[in-house]
């Protein structure tokens, strides 16, 4: 089976130059319609042909995705037949103001797969803008049966001080959930892989980046820092780990191929 987790970052596909000559500019990406970047992306992604994607930096629905669900739009293209959605900025946080905001509004992270997504459930962290967690389960097929997997979707803060204590709470969620177990996203983590010990500790998981690369993933046109990751737990078997080469956004997605060990 593949997972792909890639921050597509809403579809900007904002000029570099342009976003480092001037970041006041930026604000210009917000009313920019992004049908050409994102059907790029789906038509990329397709070429890789992933059982499971994670998106992040997707947006719902706003008017510059003409109203539709980018995740939709992406399940569709990529026959992916199942996929859960959910908005960013919690309803009960000072950050709940941002719901009403509009085209932000609308920003979020999503699951896709082809096999059924169910109980799928979303959590707050409680510090920091970025603080969604989706925690969606799937039976995928192992030998002549098939096992509960469970998949998480992460965006952490930028902010270090903040992430210490999502970190800490993401891996009390993800420990006491039963294995296996895969959780991937943006991580954020600029100050290292040392920011993630505590992490490992409290969730069972591990690194499944098995090669001997230090996995560089931003920015994508010059890649300086490993921040998006894909842990698993020990009963996954990685048969590759791959950072992709595609540069329609400003952080390369990262690819595994596993299977879940029979019991």
């Amino acid at each position: 089976m593949r997972l792909v987790t890639y921050n597509v970052e809403y579809g900007d596909g904002i000029n570099r130059r342009l976003r480092f000559q001037n970041r006041y500019l930026e604000v210009f990406k917000f009313f920019k319609i992004v049908g050409r970047t994102l059907l790029k992306i789906a038509d990329y992604l397709k070429t890789v042909n992933p059982d499971i994607l994670g998106l992040i930096e997707i947006d719902s629905g706003s008017v510059r995705y003409l109203r539709k669900s980018g995740s939709k739009m992406f399940a569709e293209s990529l026959e992916m037949d199942y996929w859960v959605e959910k908005t960013k900025y919690a309803r009960r946080s000072v950050y709940k103001v941002l719901n009403f905001v509009p085209i932000i509004r609308k920003q979020g992270n999503a699951i896709l797969s082809k096999y059924k997504l169910y109980d799928t459930r979303y959590y707050y962290f409680s510090k920091g803008v970025k603080r969604l967690v989706i925690h969606s389960k799937v039976k995928v097929p192992v030998g002549y049966g098939k096992v509960e997997l469970h998949l998480f979707a992460v965006h952490l803060s930028l902010r270090r001080k903040t992430r210490v204590k999502q970190l800490k709470e993401l891996g009390e969620i993800v420990g006491a959930c039963p294995s296996p177990k895969i959780v991937f996203g943006d991580f954020n983590t600029f100050k290292g892989l040392s920011e993630l010990e505590e992490f490992l500790k409290l969730s069972g998981v591990k690194d499944s980046n098995n090669t001997d690369e230090y996995s560089k993933t931003f920015p994508s046109w010059k890649p300086k820092h490993w921040i998006d990751h894909v842990f698993v737990s020990p009963d996954i078997i990685i048969h590759k780990y791959k950072v992709l080469d595609a540069t329609y956004s400003d952080h390369l997605p990262v690819m595994i191929d596993f299977d879940v060990k029979q019991n």
